[in-house]
């Protein structure tokens, strides 16, 4: 009943859901290109699901979905490819120790201020070149404070709490159009060519602002929390995974965004050099789907092994004039589950942040599917 309400009202697109800040500072702990909506994942983890279900999302991006699920009394887990998409959802799903957190952030401060540039660093970053390259968007002191603090952060990979809610909250300053981001005027979601002068901006100063803003929201919350692990959901998932009452997720769009581009150097900050975003791509579903949907083949049977016999799994598609996901994925589900219902919302009217959020998206379509018995 819950289900066919939300056909009906669309709840997430009425107030106060369909405000832009819904869902607290947390979820928005860093900008994200194709970041779903909370308050959308809010919904479908009400239809879906009940409190103290464990929940998945395998391709968890900036853990939108994990972490709602945590927010709504259950455990969030995600899965994602990208150690950027992990370090987001690990940084708002985990339980972080405010005292680990301030060794941390002295550790990061000692290494920012002793740290020296070299021409490898010049050069490498300058390499990094897209809609400008990265030493177009900051002033000389604060590109080298963030050079130190790439290098601290790959230095010591740990995937503790603590240690990814400081990477993640540090990533989100990168760029952006307001006094909090280090770069010169860029926009927050995908870092677009700079303008205006260069000014020194310190990074600690605006990580440590940023942290004190979090840390109300997530001390407030209810003891409940979850994982994240890097992996590609479609080999086995991660042993780290438990076993799911719901999946819950949304695939990359067949021809839409591509998000070691969208999110370029924030995949940079998480270790990508300028022959990577060359290469490491053609591992991604997104690239691969546009060759073989056939793909979804392996996520659907590493999705079965991993869903309680029990449980049900939703999929949040795009369906364009290239593509309709949830019909052609519907023929590849055989024989792990069934269809249990399809279902398109129009989303053309959609404009989000300034930039046209769809791209070529006309509908977004919800798959939901059940596990056939062995």
């Amino acid at each position: 009943m819950k289900w066919e309400d939300f056909k009906k009202t669309f709840p997430h697109q009425q107030p106060p859901y369909s405000g832009r800040g819904w869902g607290g500072a947390v979820h928005s702990m860093c900008s994200y290109q194709g970041k779903m909506k909370p308050s959308l994942a809010h919904h479908l983890i009400h239809c879906f699901s009940e409190p103290n279900d464990v929940i998945v999302d395998p391709f968890s991006g900036c853990g939108t979905i994990p972490f709602e699920a945590c927010r709504m009394g259950r455990s969030g887990y995600g899965i994602d490819i990208s150690r950027l998409g992990h370090v987001l959802t690990l940084g708002k799903v985990g339980n972080p120790s405010w005292s680990m957190v301030e060794q941390i952030l002295c550790d990061l401060e000692a290494c920012i201020d002793h740290y020296k540039l070299t021409d490898d660093d010049l050069s490498s970053t300058a390499a990094i070149k897209f809609n400008g390259s990265i030493p177009e968007y900051f002033h000389s002191d604060t590109l080298r404070e963030i050079i130190a603090a790439r290098g601290f952060f790959l230095s010591s990979w740990d995937s503790g709490a603590e240690w990814a809610l400081i990477y993640a909250s540090t990533m989100h300053l990168l760029h952006g159009n307001r006094p909090y981001a280090l770069s010169r005027n860029s926009h927050p979601v995908t870092p677009y060519s700079p303008t205006g002068p260069f000014e020194y901006r310190a990074l600690m100063p605006r990580l440590r602002a940023k942290l004190d803003r979090l840390k109300l929201e997530i001390v407030e919350r209810e003891p409940s929390f979850g994982g994240s692990v890097q992996g590609d959901c479609t080999e086995i998932w991660p042993a780290e995974i438990p076993a799911a009452d719901v999946i819950i997720t949304s695939p990359p769009f067949f021809a839409s965004t591509r998000f070691y581009m969208t999110n370029w150097m924030r995949f940079w900050f998480s270790g990508w050099e300028r022959a990577d975003f060359d290469v490491r791509p053609a591992d991604y579903v997104e690239t691969k789907q546009r060759f073989d949907l056939n793909v979804y083949r392996k996520f659907f049977a590493s999705a079965r092994e991993r869903l309680k016999s029990t449980g049900i799994m939703v999929l949040h598609l795009g369906e364009s004039k290239k593509c309709n996901m949830s019909a052609e994925l519907a023929l590849r589900v055989d024989p792990w589950f069934s269809v249990a219902d399809c279902f398109t919302e129009s989303v053309e009217h959609c404009e989000l942040h300034g930039i046209r959020d769809k791209g070529a998206v006309t509908g977004h379509s919800y798959l939901v599917l059940v596990p056939k018995l062995s």
